[in-house]
């Protein structure tokens, strides 16, 4: 499994079957994993975290249990960075 593999926003999007709003929402709602950033603009998602969530989504884990799971998902990015790097994380 490539955990370091990206996906832009507009590729992630559609595997949500909604619109630019809703999907925003669900982001800022804790339903989907946020973003990282790779660029001054740019940013981009953990395509493990969309799959992982999509997953417990369509196993029919609640809103609240989705959120626990997208909480743990983005608290272990602190221990993908350092097997690969002895920095700290920049997205914090």
């Amino acid at each position: 499994m490539a955990l370091l593999e990206l996906t832009r926003k507009e590729q992630t999007r559609p595997l949500w079957a909604c619109g630019k709003t809703l999907f925003q929402q669900k982001i800022n709602d804790g339903l989907i994993p946020p973003p990282i950033k790779i660029g001054k603009r740019g940013v981009a998602f953990y395509k493990y975290e969309i799959n992982a969530t999509l997953a417990v989504t369509i196993a029919g884990y609640n809103d609240e249990q989705i959120k626990e799971f997208v909480r743990e998902l983005v608290a272990k990015r602190k221990n993908l960075l350092k097997q690969y790097t002895h920095l700290e994380a920049a997205n914090d």
